[in-house]
């Protein structure tokens, strides 16, 4: 026990002291960290410690904590007062490996930190992807305009242009995405997965002429247009069941089940196969892109078809709309296929007021959706736009704003780190790509108010992410064979990162 005194003491400094802290500022929903010219909060890069000490990450809502550190022995003399949670690890049963978290760069995402001063925008993605930041290990690319982009556009929208004389990039990609693309590649801790998801083809491609509403592909599997919209994409489609909607806002193409299958069997999967990537060993093409209701149909129809299984590599899902259908079905497809699942957006709007600054609530729902399809064989997490305007946006489509993880003041001289930037990086910076989740007695630990999922990392630690959503402490008394017990404050209203080695 003196050992472990001597080795807390002797750590404290330099694993306590070094991060910049927050730059508060509070408004009637919460607290933000603003970031500016001169300041921009930290958060440590991780280090291994000795064996038998844990490093505990802690955020809470009340007593405005931001990634505040301390250390904690196992078999040590703390019993903190709480109701106790008990939970045991099983670090020989590891379950599906993970590949990160991460955001998604859309106009808007790209826009708005493009309106800061080089200075603030390398703050901004060192925020997302540096070492001493989150170290997102996913991004998430638009390919062309979305419902997050100022217009509605396509890369060739010259009627009838099946020869793509007039396809380009646009200043969109050119002047914003690509650059910040970079510079988050040239920032990155860790080893980023990108990849693309597109809304809609040129309006001259659809059925109904128009770049929302009802309209599908024109023509059929093997027209000349099925062939364009594959060479346009290199992804299937996002939210293809919205293109069925007579009234659906903002960009998008119709696909069934079934017609995606054909996409993929007669044209997307043999023409990637025949230009060097052989799926999904080296690219990894998903289907679906849409709400977990759908995922029965999608999987029945295209991962239980021999051919077209064999150039998908997994099943991408957004969590809107989706109570009816239980979290297990993740885990049904995943036993089956054997092909991971990837959530690739979430988003959310608080009332009234799109953005919620300070919102510990929208921080809340993150947290449990990452710890619920985690605990479903979910093997990422994505969010939506990484950086908004203080209003939403920008968005052509209207009625269409959301909060982001970092909003970007209307005159760029600042920009605020929300609640719900911390609640990812208390998942990203420590459930690296590569680490796998660990089976726990009871099996889903905790509540819908509390949780509990441990992970062991690709460098041989183990971390654990907890929420507490209760207005009291609680206590996790952690046990994990051949290193003992720990009893563990978990605070009220708080997000918990655990690391040991």
């Amino acid at each position: 026990m003196l050992l472990s005194l001597l080795v807390l003491g002797l750590l404290a400094p330099s694993l306590i002291l070094a991060a910049d802290p927050c730059n508060p500022r509070y408004y009637p929903d919460g607290m933000v960290c603003v970031c500016d010219e001169l300041w921009c909060d930290t958060i440590d890069p991780l280090t291994p410690t000795p064996n038998g000490i844990v490093q505990i990450f802690e955020s809470d809502r009340d007593g405005n904590k931001r990634f505040v550190r301390r250390l904690q022995s196992f078999n040590g003399t703390e019993d903190p007062i709480g109701q106790v949670w008990n939970v045991i690890l099983q670090p020989t049963q590891l379950h599906q490996e993970m590949l990160g978290i991460g955001g998604s760069f859309s106009d808007a995402a790209a826009l708005n930190p493009g309106r800061l001063s080089p200075k603030m925008l390398r703050d901004a993605y060192t925020s997302f992807y540096g070492a001493t930041g989150a170290e997102f290990a996913l991004g998430r690319i638009t390919i062309s305009g979305s419902d997050f982009s100022t217009r509605p556009y396509s890369y060739d929208d010259v009627a009838e242009d099946i020869g793509l004389d007039s396809f380009n990039l646009v200043d969109e990609d050119i002047s914003f995405k690509i650059p910040q693309l970079k510079l988050a590649r040239e920032l990155a801790a860790q080893d980023v997965k990108w990849y693309g998801s597109s809304w809609a083809p040129p309006a001259w491609m659809k059925t109904n002429g128009i770049v929302n509403g009802n309209g599908t592909l024109r023509d059929g599997p093997g027209s000349a247009i099925w062939v364009l919209f594959e060479i346009l994409g290199q992804v299937v489609q996002n939210e293809p069941m919205t293109g069925f909607s007579e009234t659906f806002p903002w960009n998008t193409c119709g696909f069934t089940a079934a017609m995606e299958r054909d996409f993929i069997v007669q044209h997307l999967g043999p023409n990637l196969r025949a230009a060097g990537y052989n799926t999904p060993t080296n690219f990894s093409l998903m289907i679906l892109d849409h709400d977990r209701a759908h995922v029965q149909n999608w999987t029945e129809t295209i991962l239980a078809d021999p051919i077209s299984n064999e150039f998908v590599a997994g099943t991408a899902v957004h969590w809107y709309f989706s109570e009816q259908v239980p979290m297990s079905v993740y885990d049904e497809i995943v036993a089956r296929f054997n092909k991971f699942v990837l959530l690739t957006e979430a988003s959310m709007v608080f009332g009234e007021d799109p953005v919620g600054l300070g919102s510990w609530y929208l921080a809340e729902t993150y947290m449990q959706d990452i710890a619920s399809t985690t605990q479903h064989s979910v093997a990422g997490w994505t969010d939506w736009n990484l950086a908004l305007n203080m209003s939403g946006g920008p968005t052509w489509a209207g009625a269409s704003e959301r909060s982001a993880p970092i909003i970007v003041s209307d005159d760029a001289s600042e920009f605020y780190k929300m609640p719900m930037y911390y609640a990812l990086a208390h998942w990203s910076k420590f459930v690296v790509p590569g680490s796998r989740r660990m089976a726990t007695v009871p099996v889903f630990p905790g509540t819908s108010d509390f949780r509990v999922t441990a992970f062991l990392r690709p460098d041989g630690g183990v971390t654990i992410v907890s929420y507490n959503m209760l207005m009291e402490d609680q206590v996790l008394n952690l046990t994990v064979p051949n290193k003992g017990t720990i009893k563990i404050r978990v605070g009220a209203k708080s997000f918990n990162s655990y690391l040991y080695y």
